[in-house]
């Protein structure tokens, strides 16, 4: 990681911040990954964390491509069967709920749009309050991201979300997954809905101020 964003990250969150930093490597996003999320509206994940995010997915695509393999080995060996009625049945159903998955998952990686009229520094001396006031750990501070993560404890449903936000001008993207980082889970209890809206809240409330100013 550059030596300027460690220093970065030292000087707004502190020492504790920089030990995060060491032990997540990788927890930051390339001019790439910005540039493709921007464009396209939706999160891009590392190489890992799209493993982990769409891992269901990946399960339920295994079971008929092992199907498939054992058929394919009878043929190749002479030995070719046909599928029976129940057997498509293996077939089918974990594709369809594969496909479904998929499209779930990757909605989930949609960024809400907000704009703002308030400077970069203005938002995100809000952003930090936010996250002092829902115990939310900033991850990554630069000029066009931040990303912070939750602990909301076992009893919540949830695992954990990770809370992405990059700034593009006047225009703010917001996004909250459940956190690739940890234990998967396809649901967050509300978690990711609730950290989206007060976002928006917060920005919305901004604007409201400023423009009365």
């Amino acid at each position: 990681m550059p030596s300027c964003l460690i220093a970065q990250e030292f000087y707004s969150f502190g020492i504790n911040q920089i030990f995060i930093l060491i032990a997540n490597p990788y927890l930051t996003m390339t001019q790439e990954q910005y540039d493709k999320s921007i464009e396209t509206g939706y999160l891009q994940l590392r190489l890992w964390d799209k493993v982990t995010h769409f891992s269901i997915v990946g399960f339920l695509f295994f079971i008929p491509v092992l199907f498939l393999v054992f058929h394919l080995v009878g043929y190749l060996r002479g030995n070719p069967a046909g599928f029976a009625g129940g057997e498509l049945s293996i077939l089918i159903v974990p594709i369809f709920l594969g496909g479904l998955f998929y499209w779930l998952q990757k909605s989930r990686l949609k960024f809400k749009v907000l704009n703002t009229t308030l400077k970069h520094e203005e938002i995100v001396d809000l952003i930090k309050q936010l996250c002092k006031e829902w115990n939310w750990t900033p991850y990554l501070n630069n000029h066009n991201i931040f990303i912070a993560k939750t602990k909301p404890g076992a009893l919540s449903g949830s695992w954990g979300e990770q809370v992405t936000i990059l700034f593009n001008g006047n225009t703010i993207l917001v996004n909250s997954i459940c956190d690739p980082g940890e234990k998967q889970s396809l649901v967050s209890m509300g978690h990711n809905r609730e950290n989206e809206q007060a976002i928006t809240d917060l920005v919305n409330n901004a604007n409201r101020l400023y423009t009365k100013a």
